[in-house]
């Protein structure tokens, strides 16, 4: 058991929040749920294995790659796709059974499915390929950067599905962003600067919702790839708007990152709180410089305005300390 864990159970215990039943349950509990030594060289190995693959894969590949027929290179990316999605369920079967990897196995195959999603949209794009070389159809360019997309969306959709683990999550976010991207180039083929950021904007704030709402998991990964897409495709779309106007591009950007700190706020989440803080460290210079140029106020005002929160900051705690205390 870790010592913040043992410390807050212990704080329980002596506040009658929990029995001395509870507490000792708990504690065995915890206690047998830490990985064994054993555990963590079996973890070990496997990484390193999985490593080794994907190093071997690569360093393997352009060897042979030239040699082989174009069937035989689709043949070669099939096989490499089963064996890892084997591999990666195999390993799966150990995290509810106290043997050899224990419970220690779920971040090795949420990398191996990971680098199955990525062999299996090679197998997509060779295959299609093997379809237009042999005139079996007549597949463009655009369409058929549509089909391995919406293939290694469905993959990837099903992967999370299956497994709600964070190299999933990543991976089924990006394949959707790829998808609608590819989807929207081939309708429309001119499209201007703002409506991709307005894209990235809109499908950052519905990731957001749907984390909100429990349905996407880990809620920090979701909220962590909302927030930089929305801030992202913020700075494209502020930046195309307003042109010239770089006052106005800065406090646009300045009040998107205060937006990012209120939610972080109402939602209690301090991954949106990091992206939104980090706007505001980059933009607040570049407002002060902009409006004070070749000045040494900047730094000193910076300060000042930093000094003041933190003093807000740890006023406001004090009262709110202080109306605790009257409760009790």
């Amino acid at each position: 058991m870790d010592k913040n864990t043992k410390k807050l159970l212990q704080k329980w215990l002596e506040n009658n929040l929990i029995s001395q039943e509870s507490f000792n349950k708990i504690f065995e509990f915890e206690n047998n749920s830490i990985p064994t030594q054993k555990s963590k060289i079996a973890r070990a190995i496997t990484l390193i294995g999985s490593l080794f693959v994907l190093s071997g894969l690569l360093g393997t590949l352009p060897l042979i790659w030239m040699n082989l027929a174009y069937w035989a290179q689709l043949l070669l990316l099939i096989i490499i796709t089963g064996f890892l999605f084997y591999a990666a369920s195999y390993s799966e079967k150990f995290e509810e059974k106290f043997r050899f990897i224990f419970k220690s196995s779920e971040r090795v195959s949420s990398i191996l499915f990971l680098i199955s999603t990525i062999s299996f949209g090679a197998v997509i794009a060779f295959t299609l390929n093997i379809v237009n070389q042999t005139n079996i159809l007549d597949i463009n360019d655009d369409i058929a950067i549509i089909i391995v997309s919406f293939s290694v969306f469905g993959y990837a959709a099903y992967l999370y599905q299956r497994t709600e683990m964070v190299f999933q999550h990543i991976a089924f976010f990006y394949s959707l962003i790829f998808l609608l991207g590819s989807i929207g180039n081939t309708i429309f083929s001119n499209i201007e600067p703002w409506a991709g950021g307005l894209f990235l904007v809109s499908v950052g704030f519905i990731w957001g919702l749907y984390t909100y709402s429990n349905t996407l998991k880990p809620s920090w990964l979701g909220y962590f790839l909302s927030s930089t897409t929305i801030s992202i495709g913020t700075i494209i779309l502020v930046t195309d708007l307003v042109g010239d106007n770089v006052l106005l591009e800065i406090i646009l950007l300045i009040l998107g990152s205060v937006i990012l700190v209120w939610a972080s706020i109402q939602l209690s989440e301090q991954i949106i709180f990091f992206v939104g803080g980090l706007g505001l460290v980059v933009n607040l210079p570049r407002l002060i410089t902009e409006l004070l140029p070749d000045n040494i106020w900047p730094p000193l005002i910076l300060l000042l305005i930093g000094g003041v929160l933190v003093a807000v900051g740890l006023y406001l705690n004090t009262i709110r300390e202080n109306l605790l205390s009257s409760y009790d």
